[in-house]
Protein backbone atom coordinates (compact mmCIF):
# COMPACT_ATOMS: atom_id res chain seq x y z
CA UNK A 1 0.00 0.00 0.00
CA UNK A 2 2.80 2.43 0.87
CA UNK A 3 4.50 1.67 -2.46
CA UNK A 4 1.29 2.35 -4.36
CA UNK A 5 0.78 5.66 -2.55
CA UNK A 6 4.38 6.75 -3.20
CA UNK A 7 4.32 5.77 -6.87
CA UNK A 8 0.70 5.74 -8.08
CA UNK A 9 1.58 6.34 -11.73
CA UNK A 10 4.35 3.77 -11.98
CA UNK A 11 2.10 1.25 -10.23
CA UNK A 12 -0.69 1.94 -12.71
CA UNK A 13 1.51 1.56 -15.80
CA UNK A 14 3.25 -1.60 -14.58
CA UNK A 15 0.02 -3.32 -13.56
CA UNK A 16 -1.74 -2.26 -16.78
CA UNK A 17 0.95 -3.98 -18.81
CA UNK A 18 1.31 -7.03 -16.59
CA UNK A 19 -2.38 -7.86 -16.27
CA UNK A 20 -3.39 -7.05 -19.86
CA UNK A 21 -0.46 -8.86 -21.44
CA UNK A 22 -1.07 -11.88 -19.22
CA UNK A 23 -4.66 -12.06 -20.45
CA UNK A 24 -3.64 -11.56 -24.08
CA UNK A 25 -0.65 -13.92 -24.10
CA UNK A 26 -2.78 -16.96 -25.13
CA UNK A 27 -3.84 -15.01 -28.24
CA UNK A 28 -0.17 -14.78 -29.24
CA UNK A 29 1.28 -18.11 -28.10
CA UNK A 30 -1.76 -20.41 -28.31
CA UNK A 31 -3.53 -18.82 -31.26
CA UNK A 32 -4.35 -22.11 -33.01
CA UNK A 33 -6.03 -23.60 -29.95
CA UNK A 34 -8.03 -20.51 -28.94
CA UNK A 35 -11.58 -20.32 -30.25
CA UNK A 36 -13.05 -17.06 -31.53
CA UNK A 37 -15.29 -16.81 -28.46
CA UNK A 38 -12.40 -17.41 -26.07
CA UNK A 39 -10.30 -14.87 -27.93
CA UNK A 40 -13.06 -12.27 -27.76
CA UNK A 41 -13.49 -12.79 -24.01
CA UNK A 42 -9.75 -12.46 -23.36
CA UNK A 43 -9.56 -9.34 -25.50
CA UNK A 44 -12.49 -7.71 -23.70
CA UNK A 45 -11.06 -8.55 -20.28
CA UNK A 46 -7.65 -7.14 -21.22
CA UNK A 47 -9.13 -3.98 -22.72
CA UNK A 48 -10.91 -3.19 -19.44
CA UNK A 49 -7.79 -3.49 -17.28
CA UNK A 50 -6.77 0.23 -17.41
CA UNK A 51 -10.14 1.49 -16.21
CA UNK A 52 -10.46 -1.17 -13.50
CA UNK A 53 -6.99 -0.24 -12.28
CA UNK A 54 -7.84 3.45 -12.39
CA UNK A 55 -10.87 2.84 -10.18
CA UNK A 56 -9.09 0.55 -7.71
CA UNK A 57 -5.95 2.68 -7.39
CA UNK A 58 -7.93 5.90 -7.00
CA UNK A 59 -9.83 4.34 -4.10
CA UNK A 60 -6.58 3.07 -2.56
CA UNK A 61 -4.51 6.23 -3.01
CA UNK A 62 -7.02 9.07 -2.60
CA UNK A 63 -10.09 7.48 -1.04
CA UNK A 64 -13.82 7.30 -1.64
CA UNK A 65 -14.30 11.00 -2.33
CA UNK A 66 -11.75 10.97 -5.15
CA UNK A 67 -13.30 7.81 -6.59
CA UNK A 68 -16.73 9.45 -6.62
CA UNK A 69 -15.25 12.43 -8.42
CA UNK A 70 -13.50 10.20 -10.97
CA UNK A 71 -16.64 8.24 -11.84
CA UNK A 72 -18.63 11.46 -11.84
CA UNK A 73 -16.59 12.62 -14.82
CA UNK A 74 -18.45 10.01 -16.87
CA UNK A 75 -21.62 12.01 -16.23
CA UNK A 76 -20.32 15.39 -17.45
CA UNK A 77 -22.57 15.76 -20.48
CA UNK A 78 -23.47 19.46 -20.29
CA UNK A 79 -20.80 20.74 -22.62
CA UNK A 80 -20.82 22.97 -25.67
CA UNK A 81 -22.90 21.18 -28.35
CA UNK A 82 -19.99 21.61 -30.75
CA UNK A 83 -18.19 18.83 -28.87
CA UNK A 84 -20.99 16.43 -29.75
CA UNK A 85 -20.62 17.44 -33.39
CA UNK A 86 -16.91 16.71 -33.11
CA UNK A 87 -17.68 13.14 -32.07
CA UNK A 88 -19.26 12.52 -35.47
CA UNK A 89 -17.75 15.10 -37.77
CA UNK A 90 -14.17 14.65 -36.59
CA UNK A 91 -13.75 11.00 -37.69
CA UNK A 92 -16.06 11.68 -40.66
CA UNK A 93 -13.75 14.47 -41.83
CA UNK A 94 -10.77 12.13 -41.61
CA UNK A 95 -12.63 9.53 -43.67
CA UNK A 96 -13.63 12.21 -46.19
CA UNK A 97 -9.97 13.07 -46.58
CA UNK A 98 -8.94 9.44 -46.92
CA UNK A 99 -11.33 8.64 -49.79
CA UNK A 100 -9.79 10.88 -52.50
CA UNK A 101 -6.22 10.30 -51.31
CA UNK A 102 -6.78 6.54 -51.30
CA UNK A 103 -8.11 6.68 -54.87
CA UNK A 104 -5.20 8.87 -55.95
CA UNK A 105 -2.70 6.36 -54.54
CA UNK A 106 -4.46 3.38 -56.07
CA UNK A 107 -5.73 1.95 -52.80
CA UNK A 108 -8.56 -0.61 -52.58
CA UNK A 109 -12.19 0.37 -53.07
CA UNK A 110 -13.77 1.53 -49.82
CA UNK A 111 -17.25 0.71 -48.54
CA UNK A 112 -19.10 0.57 -45.25
CA UNK A 113 -18.93 -3.23 -45.20
CA UNK A 114 -22.14 -3.55 -43.16
CA UNK A 115 -25.59 -1.87 -42.88
CA UNK A 116 -25.98 1.30 -40.80
CA UNK A 117 -27.80 -0.57 -38.02
CA UNK A 118 -24.89 -2.98 -37.79
CA UNK A 119 -22.46 -0.07 -37.59
CA UNK A 120 -24.48 1.46 -34.74
CA UNK A 121 -24.37 -1.83 -32.82
CA UNK A 122 -20.67 -2.15 -33.58
CA UNK A 123 -20.05 1.37 -32.24
CA UNK A 124 -21.98 0.65 -29.06
CA UNK A 125 -19.92 -2.50 -28.55
CA UNK A 126 -16.73 -0.42 -28.93
CA UNK A 127 -17.89 1.79 -26.07
CA UNK A 128 -18.84 -1.01 -23.67
CA UNK A 129 -17.82 -3.77 -23.10
CA UNK A 130 -15.19 -2.85 -25.69
CA UNK A 131 -12.12 -0.73 -25.27
CA UNK A 132 -13.29 2.91 -25.04
CA UNK A 133 -14.85 2.85 -21.57
CA UNK A 134 -12.51 0.07 -20.49
CA UNK A 135 -9.44 2.20 -21.20
CA UNK A 136 -10.31 5.85 -20.68
CA UNK A 137 -11.06 5.85 -16.95
CA UNK A 138 -7.47 4.67 -16.62
CA UNK A 139 -5.53 6.59 -19.29
CA UNK A 140 -7.35 9.93 -19.19
CA UNK A 141 -9.21 9.70 -15.88
CA UNK A 142 -6.40 8.38 -13.67
CA UNK A 143 -3.03 8.90 -15.40
CA UNK A 144 -3.50 12.16 -17.30
CA UNK A 145 -4.44 14.47 -14.39
CA UNK A 146 -1.49 13.14 -12.38
CA UNK A 147 0.95 13.83 -15.20
CA UNK A 148 -0.57 17.25 -15.83
CA UNK A 149 0.04 18.17 -12.21
CA UNK A 150 3.78 18.05 -12.98
CA UNK A 151 4.07 19.21 -16.60
CA UNK A 152 2.27 20.80 -19.53
CA UNK A 153 -0.76 19.16 -21.07
CA UNK A 154 1.13 18.47 -24.28
CA UNK A 155 4.02 16.81 -22.44
CA UNK A 156 1.58 14.65 -20.48
CA UNK A 157 -0.19 13.61 -23.70
CA UNK A 158 3.12 12.77 -25.40
CA UNK A 159 4.16 10.59 -22.44
CA UNK A 160 0.89 8.67 -22.31
CA UNK A 161 0.81 8.22 -26.09
CA UNK A 162 3.70 5.76 -26.60
CA UNK A 163 2.92 3.94 -23.35
CA UNK A 164 -0.66 3.50 -24.54
CA UNK A 165 0.45 2.39 -28.01
CA UNK A 166 2.93 -0.21 -26.75
CA UNK A 167 0.28 -1.54 -24.36
CA UNK A 168 -1.66 -2.66 -27.48
CA UNK A 169 1.28 -4.64 -28.88
CA UNK A 170 0.02 -8.22 -28.15
CA UNK A 171 -3.07 -7.60 -30.30
CA UNK A 172 -0.73 -6.91 -33.22
CA UNK A 173 1.13 -10.21 -32.74
CA UNK A 174 -1.87 -12.51 -33.13
CA UNK A 175 -1.31 -13.12 -36.84
CA UNK A 176 -4.71 -11.75 -37.84
CA UNK A 177 -5.02 -10.33 -41.38
CA UNK A 178 -4.16 -6.65 -41.65
CA UNK A 179 -2.13 -6.48 -38.46
CA UNK A 180 1.23 -5.98 -40.11
CA UNK A 181 4.45 -4.37 -38.76
CA UNK A 182 3.99 -1.46 -41.18
CA UNK A 183 0.50 -0.78 -39.96
CA UNK A 184 1.60 -1.10 -36.33
CA UNK A 185 4.28 1.56 -36.86
CA UNK A 186 1.60 3.87 -38.21
CA UNK A 187 -0.66 2.88 -35.34
CA UNK A 188 1.95 3.95 -32.77
CA UNK A 189 2.26 7.39 -34.35
CA UNK A 190 -1.52 7.73 -34.59
CA UNK A 191 -2.05 6.77 -30.94
CA UNK A 192 0.37 9.50 -29.87
CA UNK A 193 -1.60 11.96 -32.01
CA UNK A 194 -4.89 10.66 -30.60
CA UNK A 195 -3.52 11.10 -27.09
CA UNK A 196 -3.02 14.80 -27.88
CA UNK A 197 -6.53 15.14 -29.31
CA UNK A 198 -8.18 13.34 -26.38
CA UNK A 199 -6.22 15.46 -23.90
CA UNK A 200 -7.51 18.55 -25.70
CA UNK A 201 -11.07 17.26 -25.44
CA UNK A 202 -10.64 16.28 -21.78
CA UNK A 203 -9.24 19.65 -20.70
CA UNK A 204 -11.57 21.70 -22.91
CA UNK A 205 -14.68 20.00 -21.46
CA UNK A 206 -13.40 20.42 -17.88
CA UNK A 207 -12.62 16.76 -17.49
CA UNK A 208 -15.54 15.05 -19.22
CA UNK A 209 -14.65 11.38 -19.53
CA UNK A 210 -17.94 10.90 -21.36
CA UNK A 211 -16.73 13.03 -24.29
CA UNK A 212 -13.36 11.27 -24.30
CA UNK A 213 -14.92 7.79 -24.29
CA UNK A 214 -17.30 8.64 -27.13
CA UNK A 215 -14.58 10.19 -29.31
CA UNK A 216 -12.28 7.23 -28.66
CA UNK A 217 -15.01 4.90 -29.92
CA UNK A 218 -16.00 6.95 -32.97
CA UNK A 219 -12.36 7.38 -33.97
CA UNK A 220 -11.70 3.62 -33.74
CA UNK A 221 -14.78 2.66 -35.75
CA UNK A 222 -13.52 3.44 -39.30
CA UNK A 223 -10.21 1.66 -38.63
CA UNK A 224 -11.91 -1.48 -37.37
CA UNK A 225 -14.40 -1.50 -40.25
CA UNK A 226 -11.60 -1.08 -42.81
CA UNK A 227 -9.41 -3.84 -41.37
CA UNK A 228 -12.34 -6.23 -40.94
CA UNK A 229 -13.50 -5.60 -44.51
CA UNK A 230 -10.16 -5.38 -46.34
CA UNK A 231 -7.72 -7.37 -44.18
CA UNK A 232 -4.17 -6.96 -45.45
CA UNK A 233 -5.40 -4.62 -48.23
CA UNK A 234 -6.36 -2.01 -45.61
CA UNK A 235 -2.80 -0.71 -45.23
CA UNK A 236 -3.05 2.31 -47.56
CA UNK A 237 -6.40 3.76 -46.38
CA UNK A 238 -5.66 3.11 -42.72
CA UNK A 239 -2.21 4.73 -42.93
CA UNK A 240 -3.83 7.72 -44.62
CA UNK A 241 -6.36 7.90 -41.78
CA UNK A 242 -3.51 7.81 -39.27
CA UNK A 243 -1.64 10.53 -41.14
CA UNK A 244 -4.61 12.88 -41.24
CA UNK A 245 -5.06 12.40 -37.49
CA UNK A 246 -1.46 13.54 -36.98
CA UNK A 247 -2.25 16.68 -38.98
CA UNK A 248 -5.33 17.25 -36.81
CA UNK A 249 -3.25 16.87 -33.63
CA UNK A 250 -0.72 19.43 -34.87
CA UNK A 251 -3.55 21.89 -35.57
CA UNK A 252 -4.92 21.29 -32.06
CA UNK A 253 -1.56 22.12 -30.47
CA UNK A 254 -1.20 25.29 -32.54
CA UNK A 255 -4.73 26.52 -31.82
CA UNK A 256 -5.15 25.39 -28.18
CA UNK A 257 -1.57 25.89 -26.99
CA UNK A 258 0.76 23.28 -25.47
CA UNK A 259 0.44 24.34 -21.81
CA UNK A 260 -3.24 23.54 -21.31
CA UNK A 261 -4.35 22.16 -24.70
CA UNK A 262 -7.41 24.30 -24.18
CA UNK A 263 -8.18 27.88 -25.10
CA UNK A 264 -10.77 28.34 -22.34
CA UNK A 265 -9.88 26.18 -19.34
CA UNK A 266 -6.80 25.15 -17.41
CA UNK A 267 -5.47 21.61 -17.66
CA UNK A 268 -7.17 19.16 -15.33
CA UNK A 269 -4.97 18.22 -12.38
CA UNK A 270 -5.40 15.83 -9.47
CA UNK A 271 -4.73 16.96 -5.93
CA UNK A 272 -2.06 14.80 -4.29
CA UNK A 273 -1.42 13.05 -7.59
CA UNK A 274 2.24 13.84 -8.17
CA UNK A 275 4.67 11.19 -7.07
CA UNK A 276 7.18 11.61 -4.24
CA UNK A 277 4.89 13.97 -2.37
CA UNK A 278 5.12 16.88 -4.79
CA UNK A 279 2.37 19.35 -4.00
CA UNK A 280 -0.22 19.92 -6.68
CA UNK A 281 -3.02 22.41 -7.28
CA UNK A 282 -6.63 21.62 -6.33
CA UNK A 283 -8.44 19.00 -8.35
CA UNK A 284 -11.13 21.38 -9.54
CA UNK A 285 -9.49 23.99 -11.71
CA UNK A 286 -10.80 27.46 -12.36
CA UNK A 287 -11.46 28.61 -15.89
CA UNK A 288 -8.92 30.92 -17.47
CA UNK A 289 -9.61 33.61 -20.03
CA UNK A 290 -9.97 32.41 -23.60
Amino acid sequence: MSLVKRHPLITFFVLAYALSWMLESPLVFLRDSITDTQGLILTILASNVPSVLGIVLTAMVLGRGALKKLLGRLLIWRVNPLWYLLLVLGPAALVAGVVPLNALLGGPALSLGMPLLGIAVFLAFHIVPGSALGEEIGWRGYALPRLQSRMSALSAALIIGPIWALWHLPLWLTGEPGRTPTLYAGFVVSVIALSVVLTWVYNSTRGSLLMVVLLHATYNLPITLAIDDLGSRATVPVLLYFGLLVVAAIVVVIVAGPKHLSRKYSKQEEQGAAESGVATPPGVVKPTPA
